[in-house]
């Protein structure tokens, strides 16, 4: 794959932590793919809305409406845009939940960078990184 094409592929950060989403956002940048962000799940769908999105990081304790409302939107619309979810702590009911819902990975918070790396280089065919 050659870094053009890598630009190409928009990832979507939805994080109410502007720190740890700042974080994210500079990993996916640094491995080449164009960054957005959202600070909520309400934030996150006018973004869907209006825009492609390759692969969506997902936090899912969040003030207002939950990760797990926004998955729920993507899935009940149809979308299968490839989901990581990352979370401090889930509920056994909530990982159900989340996993019945098709997510590509479940990482918990502090979060390994390789395996977030790895993890996304998996969902666009790239094999483990470099």
């Amino acid at each position: 794959m050659t870094p053009l094409q890598k630009i190409l592929k928009t990832v979507l950060t939805v994080e109410n932590d502007k720190d740890f989403r700042a974080m994210l956002v500079e990993i996916i940048g640094s491995l080449g793919y164009n960054a957005i962000e959202a600070k909520d799940a309400r934030e996150g769908i006018g973004i869907l809305q209006k825009q492609t999105v390759d692969l969506m990081l997902l936090d899912i304790h969040m003030p207002g409406p939950r990760g797990t409302i926004l998955l729920k939107y993507l899935r009940d619309k149809g979308h299968q845009i490839p989901v990581i979810v990352i979370s401090g702590y889930l509920q056994k009911e909530v990982f159900e939940e989340i996993r019945e819902r098709n997510v590509q990975a479940v990482l918990t918070k502090p979060i390994s960078v390789k395996r977030l790396t790895d993890e996304i280089h998996k969902v666009f065919g790239e094999g483990e990184a470099a």
